[in-house]
C-alpha cells in the first residue's frame, strides 16, 4: 500500500492486488454492529518516534485525527501485576534489588543513545542482558518475554533485535480516530485519486516474466497486459511458491519466522481493573505473551460501550493453535486469564469474541543476520520483494512497513 502510494504520487500507473476482502494485511480492521469505529484484528499503535508514519499521516491531512497518550504498561510476575513503565514504578518494583534497577536504567539509557547496532548482532540478547543488566533482570524481566515470543529460538536472538526494542519505543502511544482503517482508507483513496487501481479478493497465484514484461495470474483471472515492474509484498514461503523462477532460492531458504494468533474479546466489564493497557506476561508457561485492554487506552464508547481485550502471541506455524477452532482457543486461554484476574468470570462477562490467525507475522533473526538478508531488488530485473524480514534491524511495525514501501518506490524511480 505504501509503495503504491509513493509511486502513484509520481504519476506511475499502479495496480494493487489484495487477496482479502479488506486492505491492510496485518493491519486490517473489522467493524461490528453498534460500533462507531472499526477495530484492528491485531493490536496496533504508533510511537512518537515513528517518523515515517507520522509524515504520511501529515501528507494525508490526518494530523487532526491523531492523538497521543501515555497508557499504563505493566508486567505479570509470579501471578501478580506490577506497573513497569515509569522510573518511579520500576524503582518500587519489589522483585529487583536497588542495584538491579540501577543497571536496568543505565543500560536502557545507553541503548537509547547508541546509534550503532551492527556490533550487537554478533552476540545473543541472552549474553548481552546477563552481562550488562545482570542475572536477576534477565531471569525476571527479559528471559520470559524472549521465550514467550520466540520459543525455542529465544536463546539465539541477537542483541541487535533487543537494541531496537529499547531504542525505538516511546512511552507516548498514538492512535487515529477511527483506528488504522482511517489510514488505510486515506491511502486507498489517494492511490485511486492518482489513477491507481485496487483489486480486492484477488489472490495472486503466479507471477511470470515473459520477455521484458510481467504476467500476473490471480484466483479471478489472468492479467497479461504486460506490467513493467512488480513488487511482491509477501512472506518468503509465498514468494517462493508463486514466483519460483524470479527469485533465488538461497534468498529465502534461511529465513525463519513465526505466525501469530490473537483472540479479541468483547466484554461487559473491565478485565485489567488497575487501568493497565499493555500487560507483558513474564511467565513463559502461559500460552500467550501479551494481554492488551484496548479500552484502557481508547474510550469504550467507540465500541458500543464494550470493553475490548486482546490476548495473543507468536507461534511456529506447526503449533496446535493454528489447528484449533476459535472456541478451543478461547477455552485454552481462559484458565490462564483466571490467573491474571481470579475474581473475573470471563465467560459470564463475554459478549462476543473473534480469533485471527496469520502464518507470517514475526521474523526470527539469527546472529549476524544482516549478512543473510535478501535484497529488495531481486536478481530478476523489474521484480522487487518486500517483507517483514527486510526491515531488520528494526522489528515488525507499521512505521517500518511504510519505510520499506518508500525505499522500494525510490529504487523503482531511479
Amino acid at each position: 500500500m505504501s509503495a503504491a502510494y509513493f509511486l502513484s504520487k509520481k504519476k506511475h500507473q499502479v495496480i494493487v492486488f489484495e487477496k482479502e476482502n479488506v486492505l491492510g494485511g496485518l493491519t486490517a480492521c473489522f467493524k461490528e454492529e453498534g460500533w462507531q469505529w472499526p477495530l484492528e484484528r491485531f493490536y496496533h499503535h504508533f510511537f512518537s518516534s515513528d517518523k515515517e508514519v507520522l509524515t504520511v499521516i501529515k501528507e494525508l491531512d490526518l494530523e487532526g485525527n491523531l492523538n497521543f497518550k501515555k497508557p499504563k504498561t505493566s508486567v505479570l510476575v509470579d501471578d501478580q501485576i506490577y506497573p513497569f513503565d515509569t522510573i518511579q514504578s520500576i524503582f518500587t518494583f519489589p522483585k529487583l534489588t536497588f542495584f538491579d534497577k540501577i543497571r536496568l536504567g543505565l543500560v536502557s539509557t545507553c541503548m537509547k543513545l547508541n546509534p550503532f547496532w551492527k556490533p550487537l548482532e554478533k552476540i545473543t540478547a541472552y549474553d548481552f542482558i546477563i552481562t550488562y543488566m545482570g542475572k536477576n533482570n534477565f531471569n525476571l524481566i527479559w528471559k520470559p518475554l524472549l521465550e514467550g515470543k520466540f520459543g525455542e529460538s529465544a536463546s539465539q536472538i541477537p542483541a541487535s533485535w533487543f537494541w531496537t526494542r529499547i531504542k525505538k519505543r516511546s512511552s507516548s502511544l498514538g492512535y487515529l480516530d477511527g483506528g488504522l482503517q482511517t489510514l488505510l482508507s486515506a491511502l486507498a483513496e489517494k492511490i485511486e485519486e492518482n489513477g491507481g487501481k485496487i483489486f480486492l479478493n484477488h489472490q495472486v497465484d503466479k507471477i511470470k516474466k515473459i520477455n521484458d514484461k510481467f504476467e500476473i495470474t490471480t484466483n479471478q483471472e489472468k492479467y497479461p497486459q504486460g506490467l513493467d515492474k512488480v513488487i511482491a509484498a509477501l512472506s518468503p514461503q509465498t514468494v517462493g511458491k508463486i514466483a519460483p523462477s524470479l527469485i533465488e532460492t538461497k534468498d529465502i531458504q534461511s529465513l525463519k519466522s513465526l505466525g501469530t494468533v490473537a483472540l479479541v474479546a468483547e466484554l461487559k466489564e473491565r478485565f485489567l481493573t488497575d487501568g493497565t493497557y499493555w500487560l507483558n506476561i513474564n511467565d513463559s508457561t502461559f500460552p500467550f505473551v501479551a494481554v492488551v485492554e484496548h479500552t484502557n487506552f481508547i474510550n469504550k464508547k467507540y465500541y458500543g460501550g464494550s470493553v475490548i481485550l486482546y490476548v495473543g502471541g507468536y507461534y511456529p506455524t506447526s503449533h496446535q493453535l493454528f489447528k484449533q477452532t476459535d472456541q478451543e482457543i478461547l477455552e485454552s486461554f481462559i484458565p490462564y486469564l483466571a490467573k491474571i484476574n481470579p475474581s473475573y468470570d470471563f465467560k459470564k462477562q463475554l459478549k462476543d469474541f473473534w480469533v485471527f490467525k496469520e502464518q507470517y507475522a514475526q521474523p526470527i533473526p539469527a546472529l549476524n543476520y544482516s549478512k543473510s538478508l535478501p535484497k529488495t531488488k531481486t536478481s530478476t530485473a523489474g521484480f522487487y520483494w518486500g517483507s517483514l524480514h527486510h526491515v531488520y534491524p528494526q522489528d515488525r511495525g507499521i512505521n517500518y512497513g511504510i519505510l520499506l514501501g518508500k525505499k522500494i518506490a525510490d529504487e523503482i524511480k531511479k
